[in-house]
């Protein structure tokens, strides 16, 4: 028991530290890239402590990073911090399911591929389902911004961002590792995460259907 309690303790420790690192890259790493859309690097963040810890360790960040920014820096209200959160987890999850699967580079790969893949496809849903809610622009409009503005800029952001994994992920463990600061037992040290992540995937899945469903029908 005193064991499993350390390990929560230590587990929440990690989550905090990561957590200020995502927020303060967030807060100030922005980078202007195409249109008003802005760079920066706080996804990478959430996969290297996911990798580490697992899913639900990346999952709760993807919520808390992003509401954080909700509540001090962002300028886009109640729908960026919805769009941040489905960008990260579209993002984040699949490298990280895959890793710990089994801890190879190639399944670190394939995951970070279909991690952009998911943020890219999600990206143009989502912003073809809220702008035109939120904003209150013409979904014509939305439409006209999705291939030119949105589809670029998701794909060179998720692929600068899995290019910074792969760089960071081995030198950034040893040098913890070495320390003392990080230990073998951290690795995914909450097991029992699958059924909860599958949870997660399915009702952001059904969420987006029915979204979809009612913009055909003229409902939003």
């Amino acid at each position: 028991m005193v064991k499993r309690n350390q390990n929560y303790v230590r587990y929440i420790t990690f989550l905090a530290a990561f957590g200020a690192l995502a927020y303060l890259s967030a807060a100030f790493l922005k980078i202007p890239m195409i249109a008003f859309l802005k760079y920066e690097p706080k996804d990478v963040i959430l996969i290297l402590g996911g990798m580490v810890f697992g899913p639900i360790f990346a999952i709760i960040l993807s919520v808390i990073v992003p509401f954080f920014e909700l509540i001090t820096t962002s300028s886009t209200g109640i729908i960026g911090f919805v769009m941040n959160v489905i960008a990260a987890i579209c993002f984040v999850l699949p490298p990280v399911i895959a890793y710990s699967k089994k801890k190879k580079t190639k399944n670190l790969i394939i995951g970070l591929i279909v991690g952009v893949i998911m943020l890219t496809i999600s990206m143009l849903l989502w912003n073809y389902l809220l702008a035109p809610i939120f904003f209150g622009y013409p979904r014509s409009q939305v439409v006209g911004m999705l291939i030119p503005i949105i589809l670029p800029f998701n794909l060179i952001k998720g692929g600068l961002n899995s290019l910074f994994v792969l760089i960071l992920y081995k030198p950034i463990v040893k040098a913890l590792m070495k320390s003392n600061i990080l230990r073998k037992s951290d690795f995914n040290m909450i097991n029992n995460e699958s059924k909860w992540t599958n949870y997660a995937i399915i009702a952001l899945i059904i969420i987006t259907i029915i979204l979809l469903v009612m913009s055909y029908f003229k409902l939003i």
